[in-house]
């Protein structure tokens, strides 16, 4: 099997591509992001890193522009609603006014 240092390096290589390929991110880049969000949620603040693979790279899957870094959560819940600013304003809207009934 592979020493540890050859998986870490191995990991290392299939990330930076992935990055790369994926998003056009060079890992300084990806690592700058995650700086700027104070590692976390761009979202709901959740702070990486509490699970593997807790961290997504969002964008605009029309331009391919990345938005941000997202948690699981809330990156399936902007898929889910297909990044619909008008869904997200209408649940928005619908829980506030759950909240001023109560």
């Amino acid at each position: 099997g592979r020493s540890n240092k050859s998986n870490h390096d191995y990991y290392d290589y299939h990330r930076e591509m992935h990055l790369k390929r994926r998003y056009g991110l060079s890992v300084e880049q990806y690592n700058a992001m995650l700086d700027a969000q104070d590692n976390r949620c761009a979202i709901c603040d959740y702070i990486f890193g509490q699970k593997k693979g807790d961290i997504h790279v969002d964008h605009c899957h029309e331009s391919g522009h990345v938005r941000g870094l997202l948690c699981d959560k809330c990156n399936l819940a902007l898929g889910l609603v297909n990044d619909d600013i008008a869904i997200l304003q209408a649940a928005a809207d619908y829980l506030a006014k759950d909240q001023s009934n109560e």
